[in-house]
């Protein structure tokens, strides 16, 4: 635990400050985090399947997490990401039929199809979550609503579970999750939008705010279990060791990368501030 806070003392001041300024600075550490990401989930192929192109895949994200910096809207987001999708899909599985060389070639083109989209394609929607609305605050903002929601389920859900935790919520996959300290996450997830709809002026009222944290909580918890759902068909612990105490990037974007692109959609499509 001890390691874990000294680490984000040091992490969250970049993130913070990079969401508070956006533009290059934001899609600059977006688009590291992102190619971190796809290298670690390539190497979640079970082992016997191959091994992926991690430079191609690094590059696919990369162009994803830019193409959602340049976009300008909802329609522009969607239609940029398409193309990039499908120059990416295309690219991929030609290399998949020209030199794959593993076993399972199905398994391994989801993998290498999938990191583009899990890893790319949903970690951009940061960038278009950022430079939502006309006012230059809203999208900041809303990004930062957004982070901190999927902080507050996460450590709320670990507390909760700690001190109450008595019925496993997926035992098959986490052994360590329950029921109630997913109540928990979930119920501080809607919090932590309620209380800073009180300091920011996000442009919805109180019942939308806590749709919003209440969606934002369950993707985040999803995001997770599905990582840990991936890592036990890997037969690994972590994705990495790149974070101190925290393990690898994918195990501190697991929740992000559902729960970005939630809140994009529910506030710049649903509800529209």
């Amino acid at each position: 635990m001890i390691q874990r806070v000294l680490t984000a003392s040091v992490g969250l001041p970049v993130l913070l400050a990079a969401v508070w300024w956006g533009g290059a600075w934001l899609a600059v550490l977006v688009a590291l985090a992102a190619v971190l990401g796809i290298r670690e989930f390539y190497r979640l192929l079970p082992a016997g399947a191959g091994s992926l192109p991690v430079i191609l895949g690094a590059l696919w994200v990369v162009a994803l997490i830019f193409g959602g910096q340049a976009s300008d809207g909802l329609d522009s987001f969607l239609t940029i990401s398409a193309v990039i999708l499908g120059v990416g899909s295309f690219l991929s599985l030609l290399w998949l039929v020209a030199a794959y060389q593993g076993g399972r070639p199905l398994l391994a083109a989801a993998y290498l199809l999938g990191g583009g989209v899990c890893i790319g394609f949903l970690l951009a929607h940061g960038l278009a979550l950022r430079d939502l609305g006309d006012a230059g605050s809203l999208g900041r903002d809303w990004l930062l609503v957004a982070l901190l929601a999927v902080f507050a389920s996460d450590t709320g859900a670990f507390f909760t579970g700690r001190a109450l935790g008595r019925h496993s919520l997926a035992p098959n996959i986490s052994p360590g999750k329950t029921w109630e300290g997913s109540a928990g996450g979930l119920g501080c997830a809607v919090l932590s939008v309620l209380v800073m709809g009180q300091l920011l002026e996000l442009g919805l009222p109180v019942w939308q705010q806590a749709v919003v944290g209440a969606a934002a909580g369950v993707a985040a918890q999803s995001g997770d279990l599905l990582e840990s759902k991936l890592k036990r068909i890997s037969s690994v612990k972590d994705t990495g060791s790149i974070i101190p105490g925290h393990g690898g990037i994918m195990d501190r974007l697991d929740s992000i990368v559902v729960s970005i692109p939630t809140v994009y959609y529910l506030v710049g499509a649903v509800f529209k501030p």
